[in-house]
């Protein structure tokens, strides 16, 4: 039974930050519907996709809006596309205080990520997209539960915001420099890189893990 990944598709500025930045061209959201970044980042894989894992805020925002958006004509295609993708799959919400999770095929993990990811791996089903919430994500990341990474980095230094990757926890190194093993270091490898039209210039990039053994796609 093949085993079942996680798949980070995330957004970040160039100075960490886990901002989705607007620009001059992208006057609304049908204009920013860029079908460059909606394939590299979810439409050539969410076939193969039948569970979205979420934060609470992530859960809370995608929520009151994803399940309008295929009903209105004025959103573009792909943006349809993914509410119907959101609306189909399984919703993991992981939160310790969220009280309900109204949103159809839904449900709340409160206890450890770890054995929970685990526990998903061991079933029958597609991959899984981690979709949102740098929280989220650092925890994903220190625990070393992502298989793949789906960046995408936009050209803007915002100066501000919760950072995508938490790194402050490393130890400092005199020769700036992080060997090899170091605490909570996770080594990827490159897949694929290409600028986007979209995004004032964006690049995606995606990174698969270093040691897992298979041959970039």
């Amino acid at each position: 039974m093949p085993t079942r990944r996680v798949l980070a598709a995330l957004q970040m500025t160039i100075d960490g930050v886990a901002e989705w930045p607007a620009y001059p061209d992208e006057a609304d959201e049908s204009d920013a519907d860029s079908s460059d970044f909606w394939e590299a980042m979810y439409a050539s894989y969410w076939d193969s996709v039948d569970t979205l894992l979420l934060g609470r805020h992530t859960y809370l925002k995608w929520s009151g809006f994803w399940p309008n958006v295929r009903k209105d004509p004025n959103a573009g295609k792909y943006m349809r596309q993914f509410s119907e993708f959101a609306d189909r799959v399984e919703k993991v919400v992981f939160s310790r205080t969220l009280k309900s999770a109204p949103w159809e095929k839904s449900r709340i993990v409160r206890g450890d990520i770890s054995k929970e990811i685990d526990r998903l791996k061991s079933q029958r089903g597609g991959n899984m997209v981690l979709g949102g919430g740098p929280r989220l994500a650092q925890e994903f990341q220190r625990r070393g539960l992502i298989d793949e990474l789906r960046l995408t980095v936009y050209p803007s230094v915002v100066g501000r915001g919760k950072p995508l990757f938490d790194v402050d926890r490393l130890p400092d190194n005199p020769d700036d420099r992080i060997p090899v093993g170091a605490p909570l270091r996770h080594d990827f490898r490159l897949v694929e890189a290409r600028p986007l039209r979209s995004g004032g210039g964006a690049v995606f990039l995606h990174y698969r893990t270093a040691d897992d053994g298979t041959t970039p796609a």
